[in-house]
């Protein structure tokens, strides 16, 4: 069983896992954009159907740090826009803000923008995005809906099965992972772990609000912010295949990842930040 390749791409991407984005983790992303005064950042705010408030704020954010920064509110009919395409000319770094991942998916995937994004990711820009922002960045994406009947709730919180998790195509800016969002928060273990049970190729990437994980071209995974990214892996467990209600493993890596620690995508080996 070989593991997926991992692309090499020449920018940076940070993802966030909900709440307020910390001042460390802006400042970052600008950094990575060109810095105070060169750094121009898009913003797209199509994960949301009421995206004003949060995309003035990021905004406002953005250009109190000192970056030139413009909202790209694109509708699936626009995406092939000509005239869109040539504004996207010169920013440094994209930013999509959160929501539903389908509906920001629904708007790009498949469009000559997000082949321009993901260009300009593998020539040196940097991408970020919390929420949804975040989990429309995986290859495979978790939607947040079961594919088969039953009490939502319960099956998030209470069970771990397989077959359960509906997964969707996202933007594949990073590879090998599935990304979810407000892990800790909103309980998330359970449908993440269901998730790579059925999918041990790859990495599941639980990241709590208030933190993000950079993920550098060097293939290290470096974590930001003031709570944990949690990393699953699966690659040599043993998981039993039958009809039975409940998922039934053995031998899954867990990582526990505060602020300053490493983890290398390549080796799936973590270093943590001197005490």
């Amino acid at each position: 069983m070989e593991k997926p390749e991992q692309s090499q791409p020449s920018g940076h991407l940070l993802v966030v896992g909900g709440g307020d984005t910390p001042a460390g983790v802006q400042a970052r992303f600008l950094e990575l954009a060109g810095g105070r005064g060169a750094a121009r950042i898009a913003v797209f705010p199509m994960a949301s159907t009421e995206f004003d408030e949060e995309a003035n704020e990021v905004i406002a954010d953005f250009q109190r740090l000192g970056a030139e920064t413009e909202l790209f509110a694109v509708s699936s009919d626009e995406s092939e826009s000509e005239e869109l395409l040539r504004r996207m000319d010169g920013y440094t770094g994209f930013w999509f803000i959160g929501g539903d991942q389908l509906r920001l998916a629904s708007s790009l995937r498949g469009s000559r923008i997000l082949d321009i994004l993901q260009q300009r990711y593998m020539d040196g820009a940097v991408i970020g995005g919390t929420s949804a922002g975040a989990s429309v960045m995986s290859g495979m994406m978790l939607t947040g809906r079961l594919k088969v009947p039953g009490d939502a709730e319960e099956a998030e919180i209470l069970n771990i099965a397989r077959g359960v998790m509906d997964l969707s195509i996202g933007f594949g800016f990073i590879s090998g992972a599935i990304v979810d969002q407000h892990f800790m928060g909103r309980a998330r273990y359970n449908r993440l772990i269901s998730a790579v049970l059925d999918h041990p190729l790859m990495l599941g990437v639980g990241i709590d609000e208030e933190t993000a994980l950079l993920v550098r071209p060097d293939g290290n995974w470096e974590v930001l912010g003031n709570n944990y990214v949690k990393i699953f892996d699966a690659y040599r467990a043993q998981v039993i295949d039958d009809d039975g209600p409940m998922a039934k493993a053995s031998d899954i890596r867990m990582h526990v990842l505060p602020e300053g620690s490493v983890f290398n995508a390549r080796s799936r080996k973590v270093s943590f930040p001197d005490p």
